[in-house]
């Protein structure tokens, strides 16, 4: 009597949980997604289409037999603020489920425990094997893969078309490595004077367009870097880095094929950007942002006929063994998944809805810019603009990217003091690293640096 009693309470507690956990199946998933975009404000085109991919995923969802709700966490704040918010977030246990994400963020982010590795659902995902090694790079950090990139940028050299056919240098043109280089800046020097033949961002005036746009490309195509990505130290001497500075010398202070006073002028840049448009200047190496916003036809510095005027080359290797056959240097966003999330295969399946080539070529149409993904390159709207086509298969292979750590703000201004003393002639090459390896030293400390031989 007393054993069936015990079958009979037994039994109604298991279809007592049967029915919870049933109901706790039918009820919807909520999931937050968070980007630094609001309608009509900030990056309104991104906020735009979010509201349009949620309804997409939540139809694909209910098709699959899940009922998921996605909410828009929209914001329009400066960057800095965003980023402290989502640390803020996360540090309290709380946070959106998939969120907006500079990839400068990842080792910061990643080292705090702040973002969920991806690398378990990636090794699944078939759209993984679209994007270039370089951008799968720039989402990871010490062997994990966080953040999946939506959009990237490029750096080549502009060229002036027209001032290239007055010096006689043939047209599509494109330097093999830096003899090459250097070659066309002297042709121009001495068949258009008047004309400065190229900008290479230099000294603190520039700030990080310094950084960015001359000096890692001039360290790149050498063949190094500022930082060792296996030992996690700043690289302070190298053969590389003295290269570089001295390519910088040759252009600067030898053969003066560059305006080394322009660098070092107050609003230096804006000034270079005006000579440029008036044909001053007849090489410019800069980022993608130079041809989609500068001297476009609705630019600052417009250039009406900029199709047909201006042409670009990719910044070539030093040729010495080793150097790359060309360089680049990129930033960009992509979407990471909070560690916090509560359904982390649901956040990645709306991650993966984000990055898939349809989403991307909906954004794309909203807001045209370089993509991670290499099929989206030869897509039909993609390739019907031939720059940001060509510039991504020919460049995105070979481009790096800047370490996020926290000391790089300070890192970056040495760079930039470093090329400073150079082009001004303060320091010889050589003088100049010993000053920069001796701050770089006081600043990460003497454990946290290297030298390469």
């Amino acid at each position: 009597m007393k054993a069936s009693w015990i079958r009979r309470v037994s039994l109604a507690c298991v279809l007592v949980l049967l029915l919870c956990l049933s109901a706790a199946e039918a009820a919807p998933v909520t999931l937050r997604i968070m980007a630094n975009a609001v309608k009509g404000g900030k990056n309104t085109q991104d906020a735009e289409w979010i509201e349009k991919m949620i309804p997409e995923f939540e139809s694909e969802m209910k098709a699959q037999g899940q009922d998921v709700r996605v909410e828009f966490v929209p914001s329009g704040i400066n960057d800095e603020d965003y980023k402290a918010r989502l640390a803020l977030d996360i540090k309290g246990g709380g946070g959106p489920d998939v969120i907006a994400f500079d990839h400068f963020w990842v080792p910061e982010f990643a080292e705090a425990k702040f973002l969920l590795p991806l690398d378990s659902y990636l090794k699944t995902w078939p759209d993984w094997s679209q994007y270039f090694d370089t951008m799968k790079a720039m989402g990871s950090y010490q062997g994990k893969t966080y953040l999946v990139m939506a959009g990237t940028d490029v750096r080549m050299i502009y060229y002036n078309k027209e001032l290239f056919k007055k010096a006689g240098i043939p047209v599509p043109w494109q330097p093999k490595n830096w003899e090459e280089l250097l070659q066309a800046c002297r042709t121009i020097k001495q068949k258009l004077p008047g004309v400065t033949p190229i900008q290479l961002n230099a000294g603190v005036e520039m700030g990080e367009a310094t950084s960015m746009q001359g000096f890692y490309m001039a360290l790149c195509s050498a063949g190094g870097w500022i930082y060792n990505w296996d030992t996690g130290k700043w690289i302070v001497k190298s053969p590389e880095l003295l290269d570089a500075l001295k390519l910088y010398k040759t252009i600067y202070v030898d053969e003066k094929l560059g305006d080394a006073m322009l660098q070092v002028s107050p609003k230096a840049r804006d000034k270079s950007f005006a000579l440029y448009s008036t044909e001053k200047i007849a090489m410019y190496v800069e980022g993608t942002w130079m041809w989609s916003s500068v001297i476009a036809p609705n630019g600052a510095w417009a250039i009406p006929d900029r199709d047909t005027r201006i042409g670009w080359a990719a910044f070539p290797g030093s040729g010495k063994p080793g150097a790359p056959a060309f360089a680049s240097v990129s930033g960009g966003t992509g979407w990471v998944v909070n560690p916090n999330t509560k359904h982390p295969d649901l956040a990645f399946k709306l991650l993966a809805k984000l990055n898939s080539a349809q989403a991307r070529v909906a954004y794309w149409k909203l807001k045209p810019g370089i993509p991670a993904r290499k099929d989206l390159a030869d897509m039909p709207e993609v390739k019907a603009n031939e720059f940001i086509s060509e510039t991504t298969k020919k460049l995105v292979p070979y481009t790096t990217y800047r370490p996020g750590q926290p000391a790089y703000p300070q890192v970056s201004y040495q760079v930039q003091l470093l090329t400073e003393r150079v082009v001004t002639g303060q320091m010889t090459p050589e003088q100049a690293l010993d000053a920069y390896a001796k701050a770089m030293t006081e600043i990460v400390g003497e454990a946290n640096v290297e030298i390469k031989k």
